[in-house]
């Protein structure tokens, strides 16, 4: 296919150079710049430079993070890091061409620049951050596309992709978050799945007192076991289910249970809490357990009245 494009277009740049008139048109001299002309031929040039740069790097960059074959040795975070610097790498490389096809001296372009410096350190301040940053992110891979993050404004959700300037977040509620790479970098980030899936939960409940330990064991912990339709590691000595006191509140003796989720289920705590006190509520009541609720007792002192 990319062949037949080429031959195509070579096949239209000779017709066009044989027609008089054709000619003519792309000859045509809009304006001139330091005796410079700029024909509709130079204005075709420099946009077609860079749309075969920009398409090459985008073609690049697609073809690192979707291939096959190196999906097998290197993970879609290196490869995302690869195909992303490539990306720029092509996109600074055609600008370089482009400005040299447009007769610019890269030399007074840099006197230029460098007496721009001043301003741009202080007006573009956040975006050099941020591009330091998420160069930074993806040589340290403290966080990978795929990682499963908590920021501390809250913010929870996989990490999609790192970009140069900011890293995309989907949350479970499918939506995209962007957020500047100087946030990883300044501020603590939870990383959920970092070394491992594996998070531990603790779902927190309560019961009245004059409950025995063992009763609320044995509704809740050993039933718990024996549920195999839950999500926490069931066939792991290690991870098993665990039932902590955790306090003698003015209402209730306080419990939680403590369970070790892996995967995908890292992923869902909400969810997997919402399951498990809704399990829990239904072994308190199945095997009669009271759940407590706050009280609080007035006593009314009568005062004696002196005539």
């Amino acid at each position: 296919m990319k062949k037949i494009i080429l031959l195509l277009m070579a096949f239209f740049v000779e017709l066009f150079a044989k027609d008089v008139f054709v000619q003519e048109i792309l000859d045509y001299s809009f304006v001139s710049i330091d005796g410079k002309a700029i024909t509709v031929m130079f204005i075709l040039k420099i946009v077609l430079i860079m749309f075969v740069g920009f398409t090459i790097g985008w073609i690049y960059k697609n073809k690192i993070i979707n291939s096959k074959k190196m999906s097998e040795k290197i993970s879609i975070a290196t490869r995302t890091m690869l195909g992303s610097l490539g990306y720029y790498f092509i996109v600074f490389l055609t600008l370089t061409i482009t400005l040299n096809a447009a007769g610019l001296n890269l030399s007074s372009l840099a006197v230029v620049a460098g007496a721009l410096s001043v301003g741009i350190g202080f007006g573009l301040q956040n975006i050099v951050s941020n591009f330091i940053s998420g160069i930074i992110l993806m040589f340290e891979k403290t966080i990978t596309v795929g990682d499963y993050v908590e920021l501390a404004s809250g913010i929870r959700g996989t990490v999609r992709e790192i970009r140069l300037r900011a890293t995309i977040i989907t949350t479970n509620e499918q939506i995209d978050i962007i957020v500047p790479n100087s946030d990883f970098i300044q501020n603590s980030v939870t990383n959920l799945t970092l070394n491992n899936e594996v998070i531990r939960m603790r779902i927190p409940f309560g019961v009245a007192y004059g409950t025995t330990i063992e009763k609320v064991r044995e509704a809740v912990l050993d039933e718990i076991n024996a549920d195999e339709t839950l999500p926490h590691m069931q066939h792991n000595n290690e991870f098993q289910p665990k039932l902590w006191m955790v306090a003698m509140g003015p209402s209730s003796v306080d419990f939680e249970l403590v369970i070790w989720v892996e995967g995908e289920n890292t992923k869902k705590l909400r969810t997997n809490t919402s399951i498990y006190l809704m399990k829990i509520y239904g072994l308190l009541y199945k095997h009669s357990i009271a759940i407590p609720f706050p009280q609080m007792d007035i006593h009314v002192k009568e005062v004696e009245k002196h005539v």
